[in-house]
């Protein structure tokens, strides 16, 4: 399947125009053209002590010689979970910023339809490579392998919150003590049950 559920669209006109470096300001917009989630792993903003960043795609060591960038050009801009962005950190191989990728090495930016050509999400929920190119983001940049078990539960805690979400508007279609009622609310509690044993392994993650 692919890593992304939806592919993120940069909008052309933002709600605020800050200069300078407060590139900060474009956060709310960038949150919501990439649906509350990170444009790299897709992992979602809303769980506790997941700390969401703005990315510069082109990193701002790159551009800052060459002036051609802006430091809040939006379509430069990537809204990233901390992990993503701590390692992706100021890596371009080659160093010209015109050029993302080269011999196999380098980005695909988040809202190009050709990331899902390199990288694919397993039924498990970890992320993989389709080429050698996904290869180096997987492993290189992002390091998808080093960080695979919280990956796989980040994503698992999203889909079940998705499920039990539904779940929780379909039961307000029946009533209190109706066999329907009765099979939905017994739904809701395993999957319910489930989430939170996710939720217990993520923190435990996050505080090592």
């Amino acid at each position: 399947m692919t890593v992304r559920e939806t592919l993120p669209i940069r909008r052309t006109v933002t709600t605020r125009q800050p200069t300078d470096k407060n590139w900060s300001e474009h956060k709310p917009d960038l949150q919501e053209d990439f649906n509350n989630c990170c444009g790299y792993c897709d992992s979602f903003d809303g769980f506790r002590h997941t700390y969401f960043e703005v990315d510069h795609f082109i990193p701002k060591s790159l551009f800052e010689k060459n002036g051609n960038i802006d430091y809040c050009q939006y379509d430069n801009l990537t809204y990233s979970c901390k992990f993503c962005n701590n390692k992706k950190g100021s890596k371009w191989p080659s160093k010209d910023e015109t050029i993302p990728n080269i011999n196999n090495q380098g980005f695909v930016d988040a809202c190009s339809p050709d990331y899902e050509n390199h990288l694919y999400r397993t039924s498990k929920g970890s992320i993989m490579w389709k080429t050698d190119l996904g290869k180096w983001m997987a492993t290189k940049a992002f390091r998808f392998d080093e960080r695979e078990r919280s990956i796989i539960v980040l994503w698992n805690l999203n889909e079940l919150r998705k499920i039990i979400n539904a779940l929780i508007v379909e039961l307000e279609n029946y009533q209190i003590g109706d066999g329907t009622y009765e099979i939905v609310k017994e739904k809701l509690g395993d999957y319910s049950l489930e989430y939170f044993i996710y939720h217990q392994e993520l923190m435990e993650y996050y505080n090592e």
